[in-house]
């Protein structure tokens, strides 16, 4: 839209995904209002509408290349704010299921490690100063609007704090609030229908604690990462710096192998994993937190981009595809949803020209979900417990070339860089499959010697594995 021929967009959810929306709609209509349940904090603070922000999150390559573009600066204040950069695979002591460490080889990516609550809050202060964008919190969306022509025409809101109605009108509607969306029950009372969902649930839980990084620490690695290997090894844990000194240390268990939430049974989980090195954290770093749990970690598609759909309404987000958490695909896969909505948004002159511009658009966004949905439900139907879904043979053979991807990445910098643009969210899944790399994966010998006793201990944690750091 031009600014002749402002237009109002709401955006419902004022998250990660909603706030990247609702900068990508800024461009085109001369007022955006986001929609909050919760009382936005202040600060980079947790916030009871992000259940899982306690635990570690990193916002890969290819979505903070987005939200750079989107909002220059974001990179520099999540810096300054103590957000640690990661180059990959240099800094990250990696076991993969191939019970190989990974070989640091130059960096080809760069992971920014920090809080949820601080990436959040420092997308979300550049957001705020946009002048068309503006936040109404503590407002629980009730309903949709339809106006004559069978077109979302706003919605219904209620005050949490008061009770108070009131029905806020708008030329397009996104919903982006999340897992727990109420768009199926709002497109019900409307005669829509639910859309039809695909789910996967491997069963798969987390528990995290933050530590104080030890004064004096010093090692080749900053991050450590002993990955599951399923079925076998259903157990792993990795652990990042964080902003403020700390390290945050998640346990993973799948297949209903849930890390406990209990000091004793904590610390015996950590020591049962294929390395010692994140049990040696437990002996040598200050705990500063108590234990969180986290279990809800299903992968959930509602596929709106197969029903027929009011106009001027479009879902994004984990309103639409919500990933196991444990991959930490959903910030990015957002980001890469905001960029298409640009796209479509780009040759829209006016209001009129909606619906027109909106045509074939769920499906289009739905299109960022479909690599990040195969690599993570994929990797949870390696579980035997799996439910929604079980391998087909198929299934197995991908899984067993992505392992030998996994595997020929930790010894050859080719594959290694491959694999870390698909990892980032680059490059699609499909690239690990292309001619050039594929003689590379099938055919290509091992280069580095195996490590048999992963770290030489010397001093602790700054220990190193023999030959290949």
């Amino acid at each position: 839209m031009t600014k002749d021929r402002p237009g109002h967009a709401i955006v419902i959810g004022g998250s990660m995904a909603g706030i990247l929306t609702a900068r990508v709609l800024s461009d085109h209509f001369g007022q955006v209002t986001v929609i909050e349940r919760d009382r936005l904090p202040d600060g980079p603070d947790v916030r009871k509408g992000v259940p899982q922000a306690r635990h570690l999150h990193a916002f890969w390559a290819g979505g903070m290349d987005i939200v750079e573009r989107l909002l220059p600066g974001v990179g520099n204040d999540l810096l300054a704010a103590g957000a640690v950069p990661l180059d990959l695979p240099t800094d990250v002591a990696w076991l993969t299921p191939a019970n190989r460490w990974t070989h640091p080889f130059p960096g080809t990516q760069r992971v920014t490690s920090a809080t949820r609550s601080l990436l959040e809050w420092t997308v979300r202060s550049h957001v705020t100063k946009v002048g068309s964008i503006s936040f109404r919190t503590e407002q629980e969306v009730t309903g949709l609007r339809l106006g004559p022509a069978g077109e979302v025409s706003g919605l219904t809101l209620r005050s949490r704090s008061t009770g108070a109605t009131a029905d806020l009108y708008a030329d397009l509607v996104i919903d982006a609030s999340g897992r727990g969306s109420k768009l199926p029950e709002w497109l019900g009372e409307l005669g829509f229908g639910a859309p039809e969902e695909s789910t996967v649930d491997s069963h798969l839980g987390y528990a995290t604690r933050l530590f104080e990084i030890p004064a004096g620490f010093s090692a080749r690695w900053k991050a450590a990462y002993i990955q599951n290997a399923p079925p076998a090894e259903p157990r792993g844990g990795i652990m990042f710096p964080i902003e403020g000194n700390r390290w945050v240390l998640t346990l993973i268990g799948g297949g209903g192998d849930y890390p406990p939430t209990d000091e004793d049974d904590f610390r015996a989980f950590a020591a049962s994993l294929r390395s010692p090195l994140l049990s040696d954290v437990l002996d040598v770093a200050e705990p500063i937190s108590p234990i969180w749990g986290y279990r809800r970690t299903g992968n959930r598609w509602r596929h709106y981009e197969k029903m027929a759909m009011p106009g001027r309404l479009l879902v994004v987000g984990d309103s639409l595809c919500a990933f196991n958490p444990a991959y930490g695909q959903g910030m990015t896969v957002a980001a890469k949803e905001a960029e298409v909505l640009a796209g479509i948004l780009a040759d829209c002159r006016s209001t009129a020209d909606l619906p027109r511009a909106l045509r074939g658009a769920q499906r289009a966004i739905a299109t960022r979900a479909r690599g990040p949905w195969m690599l993570a439900t994929g990797s949870d139907l390696r579980y035997p417990n799996t439910v929604g879904a079980t391998q087909t043979r198929m299934d197995r053979v991908v899984n067993t070339y992505l392992d030998r991807v996994l595997a020929r990445a930790s010894d050859d910098p080719v594959v290694s860089a491959a694999f870390l643009r698909v990892l980032n969210m680059i490059d699609d899944p499909q690239a690990l499959f292309s001619p050039r790399l594929m003689p590379r994966v099938l055919l290509g010998r091992r280069r580095i010697t195996a490590v048999p006793n992963d770290f030489v201990v010397a001093q602790r944690l700054s220990a190193v594995p023999v030959g290949q750091w």
